[in-house]
């Protein structure tokens, strides 16, 4: 069995909206939703675990009791940051009956079915795989308001979700995270941290997190287009 974990329990203050990002209206429906049908409709994703701000969970229950987003099993709830929130949803995965565990941003609704499935079979083979675009822009560190050095691009890559590990990978390298008390921005970092290797699948520039106002508008014109 392979076991999305779809992370949506962001407040999201960059927005300024009133609402968490993974509520907002996309399309007439909540951003999230978008993201949910491609898991739905991706055959690599036997179960999905929801996971979101208390305070919108009754809403989550709600919009998914009409039954057409069956795969999803439970919706539970985050905690204070990405990482309280990946595990929390890693504590509902069953490690024996599950080979995959793949993780995603509920914020990037224009994922598509293809694009899990590929980063899936990567993880089936290699163990641990993400997807990544590799950076086109010159990126330079700075400290304060000054350049410290312009780093090689072609050895950069921005990095996508899904992500998808091996069950046993990931639940044990947050296992040991949490027992160190380590963060990370991703769960790969986590992997690699712990001494696993992680492969790269070719992202897409659709793909993108939704973060500012203007993703929204972007958004919608794109899945007017790519999911008509």
């Amino acid at each position: 069995m392979n076991v999305a974990i779809i992370v949506a329990g962001g407040i999201g203050r960059r927005m300024g909206a009133a609402r968490a990002k993974p509520f907002l209206e996309l399309c007439g429906e909540p951003v999230v939703i978008h993201t949910l049908r491609a898991f739905e409709a991706c055959s690599a994703v036997d179960e999905i675990i929801l996971v979101v701000h208390e305070r919108e969970r009754q809403e989550a229950m709600a919009r998914l009791s009409s039954g057409d987003l069956a795969k999803v099993a439970r919706v539970v709830v985050g905690g204070p940051e990405r990482q309280d929130s990946v595990w929390n949803g890693l504590r509902h995965v069953d490690r024996a009956a599950t080979e995959l565990v793949i993780i995603h941003d509920g914020v990037r609704p224009l994922i598509t079915p293809d694009q899990i499935a590929a980063v899936a079979e990567e993880a089936r083979r290699s163990g641990a795989a993400i997807l990544a675009l590799p950076a086109t822009d010159t990126i330079k560190e700075v400290e304060g308001n000054r350049v410290i050095k312009t780093l090689d691009r072609h050895r950069l890559y921005l990095v996508q979700t899904p992500q998808a590990f091996r069950a046993e990978i990931i639940i044990s390298a947050h296992e040991r995270a949490r027992a160190e008390g380590r963060r990370a921005t991703d769960d790969a970092a986590l992997v690699e941290q712990a001494g696993f290797p992680v492969s790269i699948v070719g992202g897409s520039r659709i793909n993108f997190k939704i973060t500012w106002p203007e993703d929204l508008v972007i958004a919608e014109f794109l899945l007017k287009r790519v999911r008509p």
